[in-house]
């Protein structure tokens, strides 16, 4: 079995680039852009989080009071009409004082949560369906990882089994969405290589395989499929080999057998699009969500 699906299913939380460190997050969190121009290069480059300088960048730049502004009125602030309350109300909805005068971490936050606001639901495949033949095998439908949190929720995986070639091949789809600290708010779609599997037993119902790989391997991965009761199971175990990765670090010995399935994962891609929808609205205007709120409850019936 390849390291891609071994991967797969050991990695349960995975993000977009993150906040660089968090002692350096900290440190420069209330310079003005102004301020952090004033540092030397080398502290610039070797010191500051690149979300500052890029934020301090925006600020200097011509016209930013504008940008800020059209961002602001994103986040139901009046970032046009009235910029000096907009830029305060959004300072205070940070928890921060109202200054007037954005950081570059306001500045950051600014542009993250307007760029939230463009997230909306984009179509991608749910379907969850298999058929089985004397010559042909299909599965395809959301993989997770039974008892445990998987890298990718949103995804999409489509097995197809030969008996006459006696071996299944796993594409993969993963759908990535954003969280507070990705560098950029939007989606990203990644296709993993084609997986393949030597099938062991071919019968009316079902179809096992063998794992595939050598004694050097850090582990292997099995499938068992029941067409018969619809379950349909990925079943990795440790191999005993290097499990050493090629960007450094190794994987971990499994305490147990891992077993990833495949199922029906519309609840599951509609449960985290509300997410990213909640999220956004999350960070509107407290004004704004206030009177939203006010509105809700004006229509439920008495």
């Amino acid at each position: 079995m390849k390291l891609a699906l071994s991967l797969f299913i050991s990695v349960f939380l995975v993000s977009l680039p993150t906040y660089a460190d968090d002692a350096a997050v900290r440190k420069y969190r209330d310079y003005t852009p102004q301020r952090l121009n004033s540092l030397s290069k080398e502290k610039l480059k070797s010191e500051v989080p690149m979300m500052y300088t890029m934020a301090a960048r925006r600020g200097l730049s011509l016209g930013s009071d504008l940008l800020f502004g059209m961002e602001l009125n994103q986040l139901m602030y009046p970032g046009l009409h009235d910029y000096s309350s907009a830029v305060k109300a959004f300072q205070a909805d940070l928890g921060d004082k109202p200054t007037g005068e954005l950081t570059v971490w306001q500045i950051h936050q600014l542009e993250q949560r307007a760029e939230m606001q463009k997230l909306s639901r984009v179509s991608f495949p749910d379907q969850f369906s298999s058929f089985i033949t004397d010559a042909y095998a299909v599965v395809q439908g959301t993989m997770i990882i039974v008892d445990d949190r998987i890298a990718w929720p949103i995804n999409h995986v489509r097995v197809s089994c030969s008996r006459s070639e006696n071996s299944c091949e796993l594409d993969q789809l993963h759908f990535v969405v954003p969280n507070e600290k990705s560098w950029s708010q939007i989606y990203q779609v990644m296709e993993s290589s084609t997986e393949s599997y030597e099938i062991a037993r071919w019968s009316k119902d079902s179809i096992e395989s063998h794992p595939l790989g050598t004694s050097k391997d850090c582990r292997n991965t099995s499938l068992t499929f029941n067409f018969k009761t619809k379950e349909f199971y990925f079943i990795t175990r440790n191999a005993g080999g290097d499990c050493k990765l090629m960007l450094g670090g190794e994987l971990e010995q499994l305490t147990k057998p891992r077993a990833a399935q495949i199922v029906d994962g519309k609840k599951i891609i509609d449960e985290k699009f509300a997410e990213v929808h909640k999220a956004a609205y999350n960070v509107l205007s407290s004004t704004f969500r206030q009177r939203v709120e006010a509105l809700n409850q004006q229509e439920q019936p008495k």
